[in-house]
């Protein structure tokens, strides 16, 4: 008798286990730009919570698993966070919109980038206009000055 009961006890955790497995699937997408439709690439897609992320590719596309109960996080410079549910989509397509704040506080400096409220030297901004109007042939000599 507790070898029968030890037998079903076994079949219903195994049978239990692949339930569990069989909830998470793979989940693939492009993720584009709002402001122009061309793909991101580079763009961070991450489970929420978890250490599992992928990157988009030179065409914007990814795959991740993940469980359909679980939120997917989009991340990119300059770019809002986009948080999706997955549920029953095997395909998530995302469209991100510009963070225009964010490009406001980011100074590139000769050793890196840095927020521009951590810079202790001197910074200048440069706008396009003003460098459309220098004839030089390639952006280091027009920064040159």
């Amino acid at each position: 008798m507790k070898l029968k009961i030890t037998m079903l006890l076994a079949l219903f955790l195994a049978l239990t286990t692949q339930f569990s497995f069989a909830q998470e699937n793979t989940v693939t997408g492009t993720v584009t730009s709002a402001s122009d439709g061309l793909p991101l690439p580079g763009v961070n897609v991450i489970v929420q919570g978890t250490s599992r992320g992928v990157q988009t590719d030179f065409d914007g596309n990814y795959s991740i698993r993940a469980g359909s109960s679980e939120t997917l996080v989009f991340s990119f410079v300059s770019m809002k966070n986009v948080e999706r549910l997955v549920g029953s989509n095997s395909v998530i397509n995302i469209t991100m919109e510009d963070d225009i704040a964010a490009l406001d506080e980011v100074v590139v400096v000769a050793y890196g980038t840095e927020k521009a409220s951590n810079v202790t030297s001197a910074i200048e901004t440069v706008k396009a206009e003003e460098l459309e109007q220098i004839p030089n042939a390639s952006l280091d000599q027009i920064l040159q000055g």
